[in-house]
C-alpha cells in the first residue's frame, strides 16, 4: 500500500517514510491539495502554493512527486526550498498565495516524515476542515487515475524568504531598547532553526552565541528535536553552565516549538515564559487579550490579568489556538507544549502562527532593561508546585475513566473545554485523552508540594485501578 490512512492525523500528516508514507503519498496529497483549492478558491484563475521542506533526506524525493501532483492540478508553486514550519507559514501570508505545505515530521524520529498544510492567511487545515477530505482523496484509486494531459511545471524560487521573514521577526523590536552584549546558547538540534537562529543574531553582532548541533541533519545524531523532553536539555544545561551564558535556547525539529533555561540551569517552562513576558507585551497595550492553553500554571492569567492585559484559557491544540486568536484578535497566545502564536500583520491582513524568534527577542529585551538575571525574573513565577504532564496507557474506556474522575471530585468546579480541568480549593487537574493514541495525559498543580501530590495521587488511583 502506498499510504496507511491513519497518518492523517487531527492537525497534520505524519508517519513513517517507506512503509505508512512514500513518495507516491507526496503525488497524490499534491493532487489532492490542489483539487481542494480549487473547491475553496472555485473563482480563481491561477492557484499558487508555497513549498518547502525540512532536512529530512525523505523530503527531496517527497517533494519532487508532491510538486508533480500540485503541477498536474495546475497550480502554480513558490518554492521556498528548505524552510521551518513558521518560514512557510510567513512566505504563505507574505506572497499572497492560496496554501502553502511544507514536508516535516517535526520532533519526530528519522524514519518519520509528513506535511503541515495551510490555506490562505496562513489558516492551519486540520483533520476536520480539509486533512480528512484530502485523506480520502488520496486513497480513492479511480480519482488518482493518470489524466489525460500532463501539465508542466509552474515553479518559482524565493531564496529570499529567510531574510524576509527575519526582518519581519525585527519589525516588532522595541526600537526604544537596545540589546545589551550577552551570551546565548541555542541547541538547533541539527533541525530548521539553524539557518534562521544564524540569519536573527547576525543583526546582533553584541550577543556572543554559541551554537550547539547546527549542523541540518534529519538523522537527529545528537539526540531528539523535542525540547518538552527533560533529557533533551542537558546539552544545553551543561553548555550555559560551563560558558556561563545569560540563558538556554532549545528547538524542536521543524523549530515551531522552543523552550528556555535559565543561567542557573533550571527548565523555564513554556506557561512560564508566556508569564515572564505578559508584563512587557502589555506595555502600551493594556486591555489586549492573551491566551494560554488549560495545561498552564494558574500563575499564567493572573500575571496577564495583573498587567492589565485579558487572559483567555483556550483548548490544546495549534489549529484551535489559532482560531481562536483570529475570533478573539488577541495578540499573542502561549501553549504549554512551547508553540508561541503571534498575531502577524502584512498589508493590513492578519495571520496568527507559532513565532519562537518573537520570543527570543523579547526575552533578549527584558534582560537589556534590568540588571536581574533570568533566573532572578522568573523566581517568582514558580509560586505553584506544577506536576508536568504524566502520561498513562489505558485499557479502559477514556470516557469511563474520565467520569469516575468527575465523581470522585465533585465539589470541585468542572470545565469540560478540552478533556475535563476540575479545580478545588487548593489544587487543579487536567485530564484529557490523546488525539492519536490509547493514553490520558494528566496535569494537577497545587498551592503546594503538598496539595499537588494528595491530589495527584488521589486521580492516579482512579485512571490506574
Amino acid at each position: 500500500m502506498h499510504t496507511d490512512p491513519a497518518i492523517f492525523k487531527a492537525y497534520d500528516i505524519r508517519g513513517i517514510y517507506g512503509t505508512q508514507l512514500t513518495n507516491e503519498t507526496g503525488y497524490r496529497l499534491g493532487r489532492a491539495f490542489g483539487m481542494y483549492l480549487k473547491e475553496q478558491y472555485p473563482n480563481e484563475e491561477t492557484l499558487q502554493v508555497v513549498v518547502g521542506r525540512d532536512m529530512r533526506e525523505s523530503g527531496v524525493p517527497i517533494e519532487a512527486e508532491l510538486k508533480r501532483g500540485l503541477a498536474e492540478e495546475g497550480v502554480e508553486i513558490i518554492n521556498i526550498d528548505l524552510s521551518s514550519t513558521p518560514m512557510m507559514y510567513y512566505a504563505t501570508l507574505e506572497y499572497g498565495t492560496h496554501g502553502g505545505i511544507i514536508i516535516t515530521a517535526s520532533h519526530n524520529p528519522a524514519e518519520y516524515n509528513g506535511f503541515k498544510l495551510v490555506s490562505k492567511g496562513a489558516v492551519p487545515i486540520s483533520g476536520e476542515t480539509g486533512v480528512y477530505q484530502m485523506r480520502d482523496m488520496v486513497m480513492d484509486d479511480q480519482l488518482m487515475s493518470p489524466r489525460e494531459t500532463t501539465l508542466e511545471l509552474q515553479e518559482s524560487y524565493r531564496p529570499d524568504t529567510l531574510s524576509q521573514y527575519i526582518q519581519n521577526v525585527l519589525s516588532y523590536r522595541d526600537t526604544d531598547t537596545e540589546i545589551r552584549p550577552m551570551k546565548i546558547v541555542v541547541d538547533s538540534a541539527n533541525g530548521m532553526a539553524s539557518p534562521a537562529i544564524e540569519e536573527l543574531f547576525r543583526h546582533f553582532p553584541q550577543v556572543e552565541m554559541i551554537h550547539l548541533f547546527p549542523e541540518l541533519d534529519g538523522n537527529f545524531p545528537n539526540h531528539e528535536a523535542n525540547p518538552l523532553k527533560e533529557e533533551t536539555l542537558e546539552a544545553l544545561k551543561t553548555k550555559v553552565a560551563d560558558t556561563r551564558a545569560d540563558f538556554g535556547v532549545a528547538c524542536d525539529g521543524d523549530f515551531d516549538r522552543v523552550s528556555f533555561v535559565d543561567n542557573a540551569g533550571r527548565t523555564i517552562r513554556p506557561d512560564i515564559t508566556t508569564a515572564l513576558l505578559a508584563p512587557v507585551l502589555l506595555q502600551g497595550r493594556e486591555g489586549s487579550k492573551i491566551l494560554y492553553d488549560l495545561r498552564s500554571s494558574n500563575i499564567t492569567p493572573e500575571v496577564i490579568q495583573e498587567h492589565g492585559g485579558i487572559a483567555i484559557q483556550t483548548r490544546v491544540g495549534h489549529s484551535f489556538i489559532k482560531a481562536q486568536m483570529a475570533k478573539e484578535k488577541a495578540f499573542f497566545s502561549g501553549e504549554f507544549s512551547g508553540h508561541f502564536y503571534l498575531d502577524v500583520e502584512h498589508q493590513g491582513n492578519h495571520a496568527y502562527f507559532e513565532n519562537p524568534l518573537f520570543v527570543v527577542v523579547k526575552i533578549m529585551e527584558l534582560l537589556s532593561n534590568t540588571d536581574a538575571t533570568l533566573a532572578d525574573c522568573t523566581a517568582h513565577l514558580f509560586k505553584y508546585v506544577h506536576s508536568g504532564e504524566i502520561n498513562f496507557e489505558i485499557e479502559r474506556p477514556k470516557e469511563e475513566i474520565l467520569s469516575a474522575i468527575k465523581a470522585e471530585l465533585s465539589e470541585g468546579s468542572l470545565s469540560e473545554l478540552d478533556g475535563i480541568r476540575i479545580d478545588l480549593a487548593d489544587a487543579w487537574v487536567s485530564v484529557r485523552a490523546s488525539n492519536t493514541e490509547p493514553v490520558l495525559r494528566l496535569i494537577v498543580e497545587g498551592k503546594t508540594e503538598e496539595d499537588m501530590v494528595k491530589l495527584r495521587d488521589r486521580v492516579i488511583s482512579i485512571i490506574t485501578e
